[in-house]
């Protein structure tokens, strides 16, 4: 990053991730660098006046996908994917989707609605790191799925919604 003409203005790691701040010397935009360690997804996330210089110099370095792309590998992976790859892209639909998104909501909608149990605990995990009001009916529908594990994810993110947004 410092040869984009970044400085890095924090380095923190805390239990369940890394997280890196690199500043312009204006101080005017930002990349965020995020490493999860409980989702294993590493991501950047650009923020600022100078957003899409950043990225485009970014891109340059280094595999980039746009939103759309990831939402349509996510949907591929759904149909034909290993159960290892379907989580990994789960997880990183719900990592891009820092706030409510509807196209990235309704490809982690599709997981939870599939027939194979696996598919399902995949979509679950995800939308579990999205304990937001909006998820309120998807959680008491997960809550109240066949294979135990999903249910128990339903509950846990709907007791969590509880928690943070009350009734």
């Amino acid at each position: 990053m410092s040869k984009l003409g970044l400085a890095l203005a924090k380095d923190e790691t805390v239990e369940q991730m890394a997280w890196q701040i690199w500043m312009t010397s204006d101080r005017q935009s930002a990349v965020h660098a995020i490493d999860d360690f409980v989702t294993k997804v590493r991501y950047l996330s650009i923020r600022g006046k100078k957003e899409g210089a950043l990225a485009k110099q970014l891109a340059e370095g280094l595999p980039v996908w746009t939103r759309d792309d990831l939402l349509k590998h996510a949907l591929e992976l759904l149909r034909k994917g290993s159960d290892e790859d379907r989580q990994r892209a789960a997880f990183e639909v719900a990592a891009e989707m820092d706030e409510y998104d509807a196209a990235s909501a309704g490809v982690l909608t599709a997981f939870i609605k599939m027939d194979e149990p696996g598919i399902r605990l995949a979509g679950a995990r995800a939308l579990r790191t999205r304990p937001w009001t909006t998820f309120r009916s998807t959680a008491e529908q997960l809550s109240a799925d066949p294979e135990p594990e999903v249910a128990a994810i339903g509950k846990e993110m709907l007791a969590r919604i509880q928690e943070l947004h009350g009734q």
